[in-house]
């Protein structure tokens, strides 16, 4: 699974030193220098170390269950009309989600390394979901740094996270009365930062290099499954592959393994209230160079929404940076109201339940699929909707009844 550098193409990576074309790098303080150049060679000598690429492709398919299904919607593809929609099932993961892909990749690296406890940052709580139970597996302490606001939505997965044993650390920004992803993420580098005994857990394609490219290896299996198993099914590429972006993780995975295919449509849906790479400016934030939410003077970022805790984050990765600037991958986004429309639509569909995130890819999918008959399309439904259901029932109110 070690990553060939192939003459011209797209899957090569970031440079040496970090970026993908002007994007990324290692904008970090001095005092995590020592912390990402260390991890930085322990990745490298990870993914050439045959033991450890045999232990982590062991566990994906014998705990977290891969591959998992490859799914034709039928009920969906005749309700919408258009293009064939297949399903790509990381909400049948164990755990719910994709981010367990990246969480136990890491785990096992911080366990390579012998660290002595885990730190991580979360949005909706999947990430700290997936964290804190390879910690458990594997009998390392987690601590997940969280946004107070996404506490009080995601108060489900706060009681997983804790039920496998992690502490969480309820996160404020400079008012002290709101908090999201981004001082989620603020809070645990500078926990880090403070720690030599910690390993942090990125769960996503932002932050200094290397976190970018180790998330991005850890998730493309998802885009390696999609690629044999569509063969498998129609004995071609599909003509579009559709995923939600926050950070980046979701879409990086479903979409890396095809980057070289131009025959393959990519599509990344952020949601309408912070979509960085559709409205945004390039900018340098939290140790990374990219499309950014901020101020004109880029001194500060712009406030964020989103239905979807997971993705409303005010940047994203560096490679999807660059990917946009080279035109290889179609941004857009997607309403809450729109996303709120797919979920309701794929539950009644096809009896599944997906998260809030994959709604925003689904929209986009549905609108995708009345304008491609004939053709092929691959949405990757990357969590399943527990976690939301106590959101939807009061957006649906009354109208569960009738």
């Amino acid at each position: 699974m070690s990553q060939k550098s192939l003459k011209n193409s797209l899957k090569n990576g970031p440079t040496e030193k970090g970026y993908y074309g002007e994007f990324g790098g290692r904008y970090a303080p001095e005092i995590l220098m020592p912390n990402l150049i260390e991890l930085e060679k322990a990745f490298e000598q990870a993914i050439n170390d045959k033991k450890f690429i045999d232990e982590f492709e062991y566990y994906l398919k014998e705990w977290v269950g891969r591959p998992n299904p490859l799914y034709f919607a039928e009920m969906l593809t005749k309700k919408i009309g258009g293009a064939k929609i297949y399903l790509k099932s990381d909400h049948l993961n164990h755990l719910g989600a994709h981010k367990v892909n990246n969480s136990l990749f890491q785990i096992l690296l911080a366990r390579y390394m012998g660290k002595k406890k885990v730190i991580c940052e979360t949005g909706a709580g999947a990430h700290l979901i997936a964290t804190a139970a390879c910690c458990a597996k594997f009998s390392l302490p987690c601590i997940g740094y969280m946004g107070i606001q996404d506490v009080i939505k995601q108060s489900t997965n706060v009681l997983k996270a804790k039920l496998f044993g992690s502490k969480v650390v309820e996160c404020f920004d400079g008012t002290g009365k709101k908090g999201v992803l981004k001082d989620a993420c603020t809070a645990a580098l500078k926990a880090w930062s403070n720690d030599p005994d910690a390993y942090y857990c990125c769960g996503s394609t932002i932050a200094s290099f290397p976190f970018p490219r180790i998330v991005q290896y850890a998730q493309s299996v998802i885009g390696r499954e999609i690629k044999k198993q569509i063969l498998e099914k129609e004995n071609k590429f599909p003509d579009a592959i559709v995923a939600c972006i926050g950070g980046g993780s979701n879409l990086m995975g479903a979409i890396h393994e095809f980057l070289d295919d131009k025959e393959v449509a990519l599509y990344g849906v952020e949601a309408e209230n912070s979509a960085a790479l559709t409205n945004g400016s390039v900018g340098i934030m939290q140790g990374f160079k990219s499309f950014m939410l901020q101020s004109e003077d880029g001194s500060e970022t712009l406030p964020t929404s989103s239905l979807a805790s997971g993705i409303n984050f005010y940047s994203c990765g560096p490679e999807h940076a660059y990917l946009k600037s080279i035109g290889r991958v179609n941004y857009t986004f997607a309403t809450d109201e729109k996303a709120f429309e797919a979920f309701q639509l794929l539950c009644k569909t096809e009896g599944i339940l997906p998260a809030f995130e994959p709604s925003f890819a689904l929209a986009k999918a549905i609108e995708l699929a009345k304008e491609m008959p004939g053709k092929i399309l691959v949405c990757n439904i990357c969590g399943r909707g527990d976690k939301d259901i106590d959101t939807a029932e009061k957006m649906l109110g009354d109208s569960l009844d009738k």
